[in-house]
């Protein structure tokens, strides 16, 4: 039995020491691919990046464990060693499609890898350069490097990674907390969105609108997820606790300052042939009676009733101004939106679940009869009959 034990021992060890070199062959070849795969995607020829190499890098990474740390330092090596612009956008623009197009895991993989270190995004030799190539890569490095901080959920819309929970605050307060997170996280975003816009669009390279579609595209499902966030801040800012009624007034103050600009922006890019064809989303305009209103706990679009004691002249001048402010809003807004506001008060109907019961002899004897109500109505018949005999009677008298 011995010599036997010490046999299969023996071939055992046979079979890893043939096996293992196979293996490392095997994995030395994927990694060249993948590095293969790079320079095809980023070469200096001015021509989106090819979406076959992209999926072949996510093939080979997805099937060759540990290899996304490989991806990682070539992607960050390229950048650094690199000094042509196209080049350098190549780069970023496949460390965004493959963002965007690799699987939970591989999100989460990529993160870590830009957490510890292993994956950087370094163009400060970009700032020597006042061009406007130079300048497009530094405000898209900067915009990667906040987007590597969200993943896409189930639903399919941006959101920023979680924070760690406390165990010492109840579900209402995390949830107030969690959706207040968001919103100061999308305008952190929608700035980096709005730094990309190319300063001469028309003149830019391939790869630049691109690059630009791209974050367009995000920009819009940001916006959506922001928009949302805000009428739930608004529709429960007088239930919220102290600590986040600040920071949804900070939300809402960056947001005065925020959504006009957002707003010119979206119309920078619409009347650029480029991005003409994208379904923008409506912004709407926060403004600083709105932000008051609700400070205030009131509604939006509620005015004091004005003072009758000095007289009707002051009446009707208040009555005009009120006038010329919504013949404001709806040249501004549209009549549609004017009605339509953020912050637009909404009213409930309560339905009664009371049961009502009836006495079977009232109901023989009211015969679903009104009180007063026929009496009106037979006293404005006879009204009407008399009325209409007298009329009679005159065309007779006259005839």
């Amino acid at each position: 039995m011995k010599v036997k034990s010490k046999l299969l021992a023996a071939l055992s060890s046979l079979v890893d020491h043939a096996i293992a070199p196979r293996a490392a062959m095997a994995d030395r070849s994927i990694l060249t691919e993948i590095e293969a795969a790079i320079a095809r995607c980023t070469d200096k020829h001015d021509v989106p990046v090819n979406e076959e190499c992209v999926h072949e890098i996510l093939f080979r990474v997805s099937n060759a464990p540990g290899s996304i740390t490989f991806l990682s330092r070539r992607i960050s090596s390229r950048l650094d060693a690199t000094r042509d612009s196209t080049v350098a956008l190549k780069t970023l623009v496949l460390l965004h499609r493959l963002l965007r197009g690799g699987d939970r895991y591989f999100e989460q993989d990529l993160q870590n890898m830009w957490s510890c270190g292993e994956l950087r995004v370094d163009l400060s030799w970009c700032s020597a350069d006042k061009g406007h190539l130079h300048s497009f890569l530094l405000s898209y490095s900067l915009f990667l490097e906040e987007r590597l901080g969200w993943i896409i959920n189930q639903a399919g819309l941006l959101e920023p990674i979680r924070p760690p929970q406390s165990a010492f605050r109840s579900h209402k307060e995390e949830a107030a907390e969690w959706l207040l997170y968001r919103l100061s996280k999308s305008q952190i975003l929608l700035d980096r969105i709005m730094d990309c816009l190319p300063s001469n669009p028309s003149f830019s390279s391939q790869v630049m609108q691109s690059a630009f579609n791209i974050i367009l595209r995000e920009s819009f499902r940001v916006y959506d997820g922001f928009s949302d966030g805000m009428e739930i801040v608004v529709s429960s800012y007088p239930e919220l606790d102290k600590s986040p009624k600040s920071l949804a007034l900070d939300v809402l103050n960056k947001a005065l300052t925020q959504t006009p600009s957002l707003h010119d922006f979206y119309e920078n890019c619409k009347r650029s042939v480029c991005w003409k064809s994208l379904d923008y989303p409506h912004v709407r305009i926060i403004t600083a009676a709105q932000v008051s209103s609700i400070e205030q706990k009131l509604p939006a679009g509620s005015h004091c009733p004005p003072s009758t004691s000095s007289g009707d002249q002051e009446a009707t001048e208040t009555s005009k101004q009120h006038q010329q402010d919504a013949a404001v809003k709806e040249a501004e807004f549209g009549l549609h939106d004017a009605r339509n506001i953020l912050f637009s008060q909404k009213f409930e109907t309560t339905i009664s679940t009371v049961w009502v019961e009836f006495d079977e002899e009232d109901s023989q004897n009211s015969s679903f009869s009104l009180g007063g109500v026929d009496d009106c109505l037979t006293g404005a018949s006879e009204d009407v009959l008399t009325e209409v005999d007298g009329s009679w009677q005159g065309r007779e008298a006259t005839r």
